[in-house]
């Protein structure tokens, strides 16, 4: 009689043309100091050399299985990685980062110690070629067991600025750093949302927090992000309203968990609309040649657009800035203040 070995984490690494990356990734995720894990590599359409690097790095460890599919977006890869797994914990680690060698074994021993957590969430040291940062995303370890308890987690969720340091890089929205108890999300059908172009993660970790019956935030960064610019795609999305979906699969949430109902998370949901439509505003100038009649016209055209899902915001619960930000957005004259202040930062 044959006994199948279910590992007790499976980690899911979605990938698609991160050549550069990836091995450093994998051999990170081999020299792991614990071994009961399986990988789950999802290969989301490459068109670079990557299905072959991952291949010649895990070369014959059986611990690691490589799924290709058609490129359909990460929401759709993670998707794939959760339908295969087998683990009793769901770990993701994102192509373009690495993981300290106890990393899993760090994570796991988090599991033991809190044996009714539904999630157990770390921070991370993030780097590029400058250096690194340690980040910590609360400023203490905590345990949360009462749906009053979670309301830092969704304040963060919102303002990434939240209970972190100045020089914060990311937030608690991001789906890597965590340990989800598998069971947890099937029996809550959680999953990414392959309908929405922006913020599928951190709409994901929405979910699950309020799903789960107890969540533990330790102050340990085995997880190493790799931070990276803002180029001309990004630009280009935003400009485009990427964020409207997420805009709205939020304002959907609020409502059905009665988020709404509570002044401080009313707050930061209202100045996280604002922001999203003023990094819109701020997109379209930037993508516009350095003219000052070209980008206020741009500036106040894209306000008019906006005018409708700027009228669904509590603008009397936004703080100081996110008020200055709403003018700006709704008032013609603070409109073209604006648009003066992008153009002279035109390129820069």
């Amino acid at each position: 009689m044959t006994t199948t070995h279910v590992p007790c984490i499976s980690v899911i690494v979605p990938v698609f043309n991160q050549a550069p990356y990836v091995a450093a990734c994998m051999d990170s995720i081999r020299a792991q100091t614990w071994e009961g894990f399986e990988v789950l590599v999802v290969d989301d359409g490459s068109t670079d050399e990557s299905v072959r690097i991952m291949r010649d790095a895990t070369g014959d460890d059986g611990r690691f299985t490589i799924i290709e599919q058609a490129n359909q977006g990460v929401a759709s890869a993670r998707n794939t990685g959760l339908d295969a797994a087998h683990g009793t914990w769901i770990c993701f680690v994102d192509p373009d980062d690495v993981v300290a060698p106890e990393y899993l074994e760090t994570l796991y021993h988090e599991t033991r110690a809190h044996p009714h957590a539904d999630v157990i969430m770390s921070t991370c040291i993030a780097f590029d070629s400058a250096g690194e940062r340690r980040q910590r995303f609360f400023p203490q370890q905590f345990t949360v067991t009462a749906e009053a308890g979670k309301k830092p987690l969704y304040r963060q969720l919102m303002d990434g600025a939240y209970a972190q340091d100045a020089d914060f890089v990311t937030a608690i929205g991001v789906p890597w750093g965590k340990l989800y108890r598998r069971a947890l999300l099937t029996e809550h059908h959680l999953h990414f949302d392959p309908a929405l172009p922006r913020m599928q993660d951190n709409l994901f970790n929405m979910e699950v927090f309020h799903a789960a019956r107890e969540l533990v935030y330790v102050d340990y960064a085995g997880y190493h992000y790799r931070m990276g610019g803002l180029g001309a795609r990004t630009l280009a999305n935003t400009a485009k309203g990427l964020y409207h979906p997420a805009i709205d699969a939020r304002a959907r949430l609020m409502r059905d968990y009665r988020l709404d109902t509570d002044a401080d998370l009313r707050q930061a949901w209202a100045a996280e609309q604002v922001n999203l439509y003023y990094q819109e505003i701020k997109a379209v100038a930037a993508l516009e040649p350095k003219d000052w009649n070209a980008i206020r016209n741009a500036c106040w055209q894209r306000a008019c657009m906006l005018h409708p899902r700027l009228s669904a915001v509590d603008h009397r619960s936004l703080p100081k800035a996110g008020r200055l930000k709403y003018a700006m957005l709704t008032n013609r004259f603070m409109n073209t203040v604006a648009a003066t202040l992008l153009w002279k930062n035109h390129g820069k």
